[in-house]
């Protein structure tokens, strides 16, 4: 097969143990039902909202912002966005050639046995 499907059969298996195990520490009380606290999701949903903004100003902090920002700036960015697309393309084929010659298996196992 391909070396995405080794992968994934290699993450499958190791799922499959860690909800087995899961399933152990449930029945003992040591997991809640539904395994992580409402504290505990509100504050990776914060924490996900904080990695999306990145620290940008309050002011260009939504897409309605930063949209009214770029109209107010003269608007026109067409060939911006041209541009970018098409460098984002040539980064893009890059990434997929590097991706199809990783060894995800070896790099899987490794990180695995590292923990």
């Amino acid at each position: 097969m391909s070396k995405l499907h080794d992968f994934a059969r290699a993450v499958g298996a190791d799922i499959k143990e860690i909800k087995t195990a899961l399933a152990g520490k449930a029945e003992k009380g040591e997991v809640t039902a539904n395994g992580i606290t409402q504290e505990q999701l509100n504050a990776a949903i914060a924490q996900a909202k904080t990695d999306i903004i990145g620290g940008a100003p309050g002011e260009l902090d939504t897409l309605k912002e930063i949209a009214d920002k770029i109209s107010a700036n003269g608007g026109n960015t067409d060939g911006a966005v041209i541009s970018k697309i098409a460098e984002v393309k040539t980064e893009l084929g890059d990434r997929i050639t590097a991706i199809e010659n990783e060894d995800y298996v070896a790099a899987y196992t490794t990180a695995k046995n590292t923990l």
